[in-house]
């Protein structure tokens, strides 16, 4: 299924760079200092990089090439790098940005985390704190009541032990 969509992107680039190719020739035909030292230069470069790949120069002499054609195929080539570098430029760019955000979103439950450790122990000092006072209130009571002479009820604490 992979497969069957880069093909079908392929295609669907292939489409768009044809005819944006065949223009950049048109206007490329006017200018012969683009046409000679770029295009030309790419298109036989693809050629020499395709002859080494089928050996054709070990076999038979090298054909003249076209430079009507050459010039199309360099200018394929060079329109395919540039479609190329562009997409790449925005995968990059969309990585980054997707990094930062989940950077961002990992910073942020850090510090949520850190936040509430830091609530729960307050808490913990705070209960610590009630317990102290507890006892002391508890010490206050007792000292009152032998002071006044009364008797307490039973603490249910000491019934346990």
């Amino acid at each position: 299924m992979v497969i069957l969509g880069g093909n079908l992107i392929g295609q669907f680039l292939k489409q768009i760079t044809q005819p944006l190719s065949k223009a950049i020739v048109k206007h490329v035909k006017k200018r012969p200092l683009l046409r000679k030292y770029i295009l030309i230069q790419l298109g036989r470069s693809y050629y020499l990089c395709e002859d080494i790949i089928r050996w054709q120069q070990i076999i038979k002499k090298k054909k003249p090439i076209d430079d009507d054609r050459t010039m199309e195929v360099g200018t394929a080539l060079l329109v395919e790098a540039l479609i190329f570098g562009f997409l790449g430029s925005v995968l990059i760019y969309e990585t980054r940005k997707a990094a930062e955000k989940s950077r961002k979103a990992e910073q942020l439950k850090i510090q949520e985390f850190n936040d509430l450790e830091m609530k729960k122990d307050q808490l913990i000092q705070q209960v610590k704190d009630q317990v102290i006072l507890t006892k002391r209130l508890k010490e206050i009571i007792v000292e009152y009541s032998r002071q006044v002479g009364c008797t307490l009820p039973s603490d249910p604490e000491e019934k346990g032990e």
